[in-house]
């Protein structure tokens, strides 16, 4: 009897704890390799078309994301700081697409001049008010702030 029992602990142990301890540590180094592809391999496209602009994230050969906003539906494009306080070197800048029912983020992690030019461009296209953050009055307070 003593035998089963300690046979059942260790099959217990055997399926479910060590694949569940398996699991996590798989999950951390699945993370870091999509995050090294993206980096080597990750390419935004932006498509400007008639009536509407299609934004592509791929990753090599795979396909993560497509968006589509309508031309008609864009509000304004608005300059966002993602990282970095006042004064820091290594501030970094986003883009945000703010539409009647949603708010689409196109860039992150990017510097104040690509995020500039990017969102001028896009402005006029859409022919809405372009809102960019000067680098020196951001405020400490937060990731997202607005002039």
């Amino acid at each position: 009897m003593l035998t089963q029992d300690y046979l059942i602990s260790i099959l217990t142990f055997l399926f479910f704890f060590i694949p569940l301890i398996l699991y996590f540590f798989a999950a951390k180094i699945f993370n870091q390799i999509y995050i090294i592809l993206y980096f080597f391999l990750g390419k935004l496209s932006f498509d400007f078309r008639f009536n509407c602009l299609i934004f592509t994230k791929d990753i090599g050969i795979l396909t993560n994301e497509i968006q589509e906003i309508k031309r008609s539906k864009i509000q304004y494009v608005q300059q966002v700081k993602t990282s970095g306080f006042k004064g820091n070197r290594f501030s970094s800048w986003g883009l945000l697409i703010k539409t009647a029912n949603r708010e689409y983020n196109l860039l992150s992690y990017q510097s104040y001049d690509k995020t500039k030019w990017l969102g001028n461009v896009i402005a006029a296209w859409a022919k809405v008010k372009y809102l960019p953050l000067s680098p020196l009055r951001v405020k400490e307070s937060g990731v997202r702030s607005k002039s």
